[in-house]
C-alpha cells in the first residue's frame, strides 16, 4: 500500500468521517462499526483482526470505497 491508503493504525471512526463511502464496506461484509461505540478505538488492524479479514485485504477495499487506490482509479 502507498501513502494514499488507508494506514492500518486509522480508527474506524476517523475513516469512516473522513471518508464516508467506507462506510458501504463496512456494511457489506456485516460490520459492527458503524454507529458502534468501539469506533473511535479500533484501528483498521484491530477490525481485520476481530472479524478475521486478512489486513490488506480490508485495507484494499477501504481505499477503493474511499477513491485511494491508484488501481482503481
Amino acid at each position: 500500500m502507498d501513502e494514499l491508503s488507508i494506514p492500518e493504525t486509522m480508527t474506524a471512526e476517523e475513516f469512516q468521517r473522513r471518508w464516508p463511502a467506507t462506510i458501504e464496506v463496512l456494511m457489506r461484509r456485516r460490520m459492527a462499526c458503524v454507529g458502534c461505540p468501539m469506533a473511535r478505538f479500533d484501528s483498521v488492524r484491530d477490525l481485520a483482526a476481530n472479524y478475521g479479514i486478512p489486513l490488506e485485504e480490508l485495507r484494499r477495499e477501504l481505499a477503493q470505497a474511499a477513491g485511494l487506490d491508484p488501481a482503481e482509479g
